[in-house]
């Protein structure tokens, strides 16, 4: 979300979101063709409200967007902003993409629960069956796949998620951020394949651990932030 600032009517319990497109014209399409018209929700708000204690809010950084991204437009999402003493929480709500977003006051605050780690196991399946067409051992079969799948899963499992750096957030689930696979993880990983695989096929996977574990490939960690709503009567 871009700007932080929103503008709360006390009396009536409404909320303004001051954006840059706040004075940006009203387009509306005829048979005739379209025609502008001239506006100011900043300005339309301060008017309706004119003589209401308002109170400038500041989001805190912290939102939830239950079903996407807080790009995508259409989102419901739940954001948290303050006036300094009192926090509160606004749902972000639009029903068409032709009316503005709305925001609303609602009770509750988030809650943000500990975080799980996971694995991206279907793309790095697929990464695996194109990587090994093209190395110098012969291509992992299936069931080394499956096998190499699960000794990385469990190498997941025993890392802490608050131990995971260099995140990066993911464009389409506000709830997702990648972490790359550090080097100590890395050596963990193919320590455990030591054993299940011949000497050839560990030399590759040795360079496809190497070479994937960054935060945008398909070694990275998926950590999922578990945000919740906790209502207040």
């Amino acid at each position: 979300m871009g700007n932080k600032k929103f503008i709360r009517c006390r009396k009536c319990d409404v909320v303004h979101h001051v954006t840059a497109f706040d004075k940006a014209p009203v387009y509306l399409l005829s048979a005739c063709g379209s025609s502008e018209t001239a506006a100011n929700d900043w300005q339309d708000f301060m008017t309706w409200h004119a003589g209401h204690r308002l109170d400038p809010l500041e989001a805190t950084g912290k939102s939830f967007f239950p079903d996407g991204a807080s790009s995508d437009p259409m989102a419901t999402g739940y954001i948290e902003a303050t006036n300094g003493n009192e926090t509160v929480l606004l749902r972000r709500v639009r029903a068409s993409i032709q009316e503005s977003l709305r925001y609303e006051l609602v009770p509750g605050r988030l809650v943000l629960r500990e975080s799980t780690l996971d694995i991206q196991e279907s793309s790095l399946r697929k990464e695996m069956k194109l990587h090994f067409l093209w190395a110098p051992a012969q291509p992992l079969s299936d069931e080394k796949i499956d096998l190499f799948v699960k000794l990385y899963r469990e190498v997941v499992s025993d890392i802490d998620p608050q131990t995971v750096r260099g995140r990066q957030d993911s464009v389409t689930d506000d709830a997702i951020a990648y972490g790359p696979l550090n080097a100590p993880a890395q050596s963990a990983l193919l320590q455990k394949c030591h054993g299940y695989f011949t000497p050839d096929e560990l030399a590759a996977l040795s360079r496809f651990i190497d070479s994937h574990g960054d935060v945008d490939n398909v070694l990275a960690i998926v950590v999922r932030r578990a945000m919740a709503i906790e209502r207040r009567m």
